[in-house]
């Protein structure tokens, strides 16, 4: 089920080990009692500040990353097994789930759908992991409470109750960091519990990006930048059971970027020389969310919101080679308004429970462009859904979950003016074997309508929706196991998945260069299978966990790679990741370690060159002082070896005879302080 906007996270059903329990316990605002040299010793209160990353792929509980000080998505999300995030620059940050980037991913914020396509050299996501307080990842799409075909992606915002400590009604936090390589950033947040019943929180946040150096020592070009976000959250408790919670979030990134910002600076030295562009990306997220539990017999969940981004250049003084309608101050926005309701309900039939969920999800998105004082486009599509499942629970050890789902799309575009719908179904099984071990697997049809051209080209005017186009289809399928013991202070949980997707008239824009022009057509049938497994080993402080992912795409029609939207294989080399964590008591202090091994990915068209593999290591440490309420520090290194390396998630490859790879930032050295009071 997807992550709730309503609630903090603590507030979710936990299905961790004993061992992530008492992570989660550490991490908390409360004070803890350790056994520590045969003694009770009671540890000062740790930070509430960092976000709590859930993931289907994983069976470890919930994981804190405040250690990491995110700046970039990719912190949160890249130890995930089967997720990446491609794009070193801020407005390139883009999901990968199992090869399918964020246009294939259901992703909100707060419950506000984040779906768009601006431009082909910048990501849709303008999000600040600064102020996220949970994620739930869905790897492949198991439910049909979910829409996208690889899975979605769910991030709540803190809220007041999130952050206040027990016996607090107000509370504030100070925040202040830096990267050597190459930013500064800063937070302020007040909050409190105004009245018994009304809560609430005002949150700033600037960062102030220079161009950084890769691995091997280059300075991109077309980094600097700034980003600035806002957010105010207002809730209201008016009796028990019943809340309210309005939300208003205002992203801005501003600076002087390069015009292909998903390439490395070489590519763009080379294709452009040193040119940058005054560029705006901003978005601005309004949402109103209501709660309403009634203990077993409901819980509802109500939301309308309307997510605004918007992107802006001016172009107006370039001097090289460049489309003459484009020489002006240029803007595209995307506008999803729409509400979505989510109902749980559980009732028993004799010797069977059931958990009953239905609801449905309603979202217009509007696309609109101008060049200079033209409005040359003005585009509308609407989805529709319904969906209903019920978690039958047959034996205390057994249970099925059938599923059916409807959706609708309208498309009311320049290039066609057609409707898609389809009756879905999804089945699911759990069975436990013992304490300890669980099966589990399940299937689930799958359905994509062909969305709107992106918003910044004047692609309408050479790109042509084929009149037979149909929508994609197909099956994602999966089986796997779940493993947990504990024995004293040690504990181990496991998860195995192996997967299978099929996607059947996949959807592809293809260039015709005897008609110059792009043609978006069926282009056959994809199929991505693979594998995820991860393992936690904790003992007493110290835990471990070591991850693998991997998974490979084809188009078995035209037997080839399936290929990403840039024409490069869409696969991602076999991801080994481990996680090494202490946390000494006495001194209050955690420390970690992060590998990450991707190999070398050769399932790539005849001729192309292969995706190189790479290593990356990170370490970080943070100190709460015993002696100083509401202080931590942290000291963390990334790339702690100067590794040059592109993710396989992001822009690679050769074109022009320049080289695109979008290398990620070299060896960066960050510290920061905040203080909560």
């Amino acid at each position: 089920m997807a992550l709730s906007p309503m609630r903090s996270f603590r507030a979710l059903p936990f299905r961790g080990s004993p061992l992530s329990l008492s992570i989660a316990a550490v991490l908390a605002s409360s004070p803890v009692v350790a056994q520590v040299g045969g003694e009770a010793t009671e540890l000062q209160p740790l930070q509430v500040w960092g976000a709590k990353v859930t993931s289907s792929s994983e069976y470890l509980g919930d994981q804190d990353i405040a250690l990491k000080q995110a700046d970039h998505m990719s912190d949160l999300l890249r130890d995930i097994p089967g997720v990446d995030v491609g794009g070193t620059h801020s407005v390139t940050q883009r999901i990968n789930i199992r090869g399918l980037n964020e246009t294939d991913l259901d992703i909100r914020l707060d419950g506000a759908s984040q779906y768009a396509s601006m431009f082909h050299h910048i990501g849709n996501l303008t999000l600040n992991p600064d102020i996220i307080q949970a994620v739930d990842v869905q790897v492949g799409n198991n439910s049909v409470t979910n829409s996208g075909l690889g899975g979605s992606v769910h991030f709540e915002t803190k809220n007041a109750q999130d952050m206040l400590r027990p016996g607090e009604r107000y509370g504030a936090r100070l925040y202040a960091g830096h990267g050597t390589n190459a930013y500064t950033q800063g937070s302020a947040t007040v909050y409190g519990q105004l009245t018994d019943t009304v809560d609430a929180l005002l949150y700033g946040y600037l960062i102030d990006r220079d161009n950084f150096d890769d691995g091997d020592g280059n300075e991109t070009i077309g980094s600097d930048g700034e980003i600035g976000n806002m957010l105010m959250k207002l809730g209201w408790e008016p009796a028990v059971g019943h809340r309210l919670q309005l939300s208003y979030d205002r992203y801005q990134d501003e600076g002087d970027y390069s015009p292909r910002p998903d390439m490395g600076g070489s590519a763009n030295d080379g294709l452009s020389g040193d040119l940058v562009l005054p560029t705006e990306y901003n978005r601005d997220t309004l949402a109103l969310n209501y709660a309403y539990d009634l203990g077993a017999a409901l819980n509802l969940e109500v939301g309308v919101y309307r997510n605004q981004i918007e992107l802006n250049r001016d172009e107006s003084q370039i001097d090289i080679r460049w489309p003459s309608n484009r020489l002006s101050d240029n803007t595209a926005e995307n506008t999803n308004t729409g509400t979505n309701v989510l109902a749980v309900s559980r009732v028993g039939t004799g010797p069977v429970a059931h958990q009953i969920t239905y609801g449905l999800d309603y979202n217009r998105q509007e696309s609109r462009a101008r060049y200079g004082s033209d409005p040359w486009i003005e585009e509308d599509s609407t989805t529709t859904a319904l969906y209903l499942e019920d978690r039958l629970q047959l034996t205390d050890a057994f249970s099925v979950t059938p599923g059916v789902r409807y959706d609708h799309f309208d498309r009311d575009a320049v290039t066609g003016d057609k409707s898609f719908s389809d009756v879905s179904w999804a089945l699911a099984t759990d069975f436990a074997v013992n304490d300890n071990l669980t099966l589990f697997a399940s299937a689930r049809e799958l359905f994509k309508a062909p969305q709107l051209f992106e918003t910044f080209i004047r692609y309408q005017e050479v790109a042509f929706l084929a009149d037979d186009i149909k929508e994609e289809s197909g099956l994602n399928s999966q089986v796997g196991a779940r493993y947990q013991f504990n024995s004293g202070l040690h504990s181990f949980a496991s998860n195995l998945t192996l997967f299978q997707t099929d996607i059947d008239d996949s959807i592809r824009s293809v260039y015709n260069g005897d008609a110059a022009r792009y043609d978006i057509i069926n282009d056959g049938d994809e199929r991505i299978e693979g594998v995820e497994l991860s393992a936690l080993y904790g003992y007493d402080a110290f835990s471990a966990k070591l991850s693998y992912a991997y998974s490979e795409a084809n188009n078995r029609t035209n037997d080839t790679p399936a290929l990403d939207v840039n024409g490069r294989s869409a696969d991602q080399g076999d991801t080994i990741t481990l996680n090494l964590d202490y946390t000494l008591y006495d001194l209050g202090v955690d420390m970690g370690w992060q590998s990450q091994w991707v190999l070398e990915e050769d399932n790539v068209l005849d001729g192309a060159p292969v995706k190189d593999g790479y290593n990356v290591h990170s370490v970080y440490a943070q100190w709460t002082p015993a002696q100083v309420d509401g202080l931590v520090l942290t000291l963390g290194v990334d790339n702690l070896l100067d590794e040059q390396y592109t993710s396989h998630a992001s822009r690679s490859g050769i074109a022009r005879g320049f080289t695109l790879d979008d290398f990620e930032p070299g060896r960066n050295v960050k510290v920061s302080a905040a203080y909560q009071f």
